[in-house]
């Protein structure tokens, strides 16, 4: 036996069978290995060792954890070492489809992968797959942050609400990093959390869903209110309007309005009922008067036919 390494020995039966033994077997042990007899003439046996290594994921030359901004081109790289030389995919850790080259697929194989004008839906953690055969098969984690300013969205711009009950307005925003969410009143004053409004914020991933609770509705709450969403990268905001729903109510001898200002009862005399028939009775249901503003000038009323009525300030 000619060798010099520890890890090789040699042991035989009765000096007809000999075996080799190699311990710690090291990629560097593979090749070529021959048995001689020395005899005259001399007689030998080869045979190959092939030494197979599980893939390993090289940190070092692969990508990390990565930020970028919307719109930009995305490349992640990842290399691998392992005999035979392993077989790399990407794929994403949630099992989301990959936007990729204008086609959504499952895997993208190779050790580059590359992603032109990303967009928030790219981000997330993706996983660098390196596989050969031999196991374990290995992965890296790299985890994708895009980077965008605030957008907004109103489900309603004009809400109607009856005094003295609940009501609430709704903005969704969009941002990343997340955004500093605001209300603020028709005056740009912001709007503080206390008894009769309350400020919620509910965030799920770069989604933010802003809810303005709004008790016991006063005439001073219709207004105008503005919510705001600031990130590192800009800033939006959007308008919703509260208007009062107006009530009519009627009885067999009067119509009474119910305004933003003032609450007038029209009374019509016994003698004109008297003589009104039902059809031009059920005409009669609104009037005119410039001092009667309601839902911020959306609703007006018209006096149908002129009738002896008088005008009493209730309020």
């Amino acid at each position: 036996m000619v060798t010099e390494n520890s890890r090789i020995t040699l042991t035989y039966n009765d000096h007809r069978t000999w075996f080799l033994h190699i311990r710690n077997v090291q990629e560097t042990d593979r090749g070529w290995y021959m048995c001689q007899i020395n005899t005259e003439p001399m007689t030998s046996q080869k045979g190959y060792l092939q030494v197979v290594v599980p893939p390993r994921v090289i940190d070092e030359e692969s990508s990390m954890d990565l930020v970028v901004k919307e719109g930009s081109d995305m490349l992640l790289q990842c290399k691998a070492q392992g005999y035979p030389e392993p077989y790399i995919m990407w794929r994403r850790e949630d099992g989301l489809d990959i936007n990729y080259n204008g086609n959504t697929v499952n895997v993208v194989d190779g050790e580059k992968l590359t992603i032109r004008k990303i967009s928030r839906l790219h981000m997330g953690p993706y996983l660098c797959v390196a596989s050969n055969g031999v196991p374990p098969t290995r992965s890296k984690r790299i985890n994708v942050t895009v980077h965008f300013p605030p957008m907004l969205m109103i489900p309603n711009q004009l809400e109607g609400a009856r005094r003295g009950v609940y009501s609430k307005l709704e903005c969704h925003t969009e941002a990343n990093p997340p955004s500093i969410n605001y209300w603020t009143n028709e005056r740009g004053d912001m709007i503080v959390s206390g008894s009769r409004f309350v400020d919620e914020k509910i965030r799920t991933g770069y989604v933010c869903k802003m809810i303005l609770h709004i008790s016991n509705v006063s005439l001073e709450d219709f207004s105008s209110y503005r919510c705001v969403a600031v990130n590192a990268l800009g800033e939006t905001d959007g308008i919703i309007k509260l208007y009062e729903i107006v009530t009519a109510v009627e009885s067999s001898n009067e119509i009474l309005f119910e305004g933003n200002n003032y609450k007038y009862n029209v009374n019509v005399t016994e003698d004109y009922l008297d003589g009104m028939t039902s059809a031009i009775y059920d005409n009669v249901t609104s009037y005119v008067s410039s001092s009667l503003t309601l839902a911020h000038s959306y609703i007006s009323y018209l006096i149908l036919l002129s009738i002896n009525v008088n005008f009493f300030n209730i309020v």
